[in-house]
């Protein structure tokens, strides 16, 4: 089984090759570091609260058209705000 920081690796690299992109600007975009990339190459990890809250934000920015990648769950869509009704 693929380690879970190497999927978020997957999701950034995929994201910023539709995009068009750079992968460190694609990191800072969705892990807001440009380096995340580099640093689980290391041999770092990210906390499991910083991958979902990475995920939710690939989920949100993902470009239309594009699949989502197998085998990496996406998170629900969230549902708009609703503050502001009466």
């Amino acid at each position: 089984m693929v380690h879970s920081d190497q999927l978020l690796v997957t999701l950034i690299r995929t994201y910023a090759a539709a995009r068009g992109i750079s992968v460190s600007y694609a990191s800072r975009l969705l892990t807001g570091s440009g380096d995340t990339v580099d640093r689980i190459a290391a041999g770092m990890s990210v906390t499991a609260r910083r991958a979902e809250a990475i995920l939710g934000r690939a989920s949100e920015r993902w470009p239309a058209g594009l699949p989502w990648p197998a085998g990496i769950p996406r998170p629900a869509a969230r549902a708009d705000d609703d503050r502001g009704a009466a």
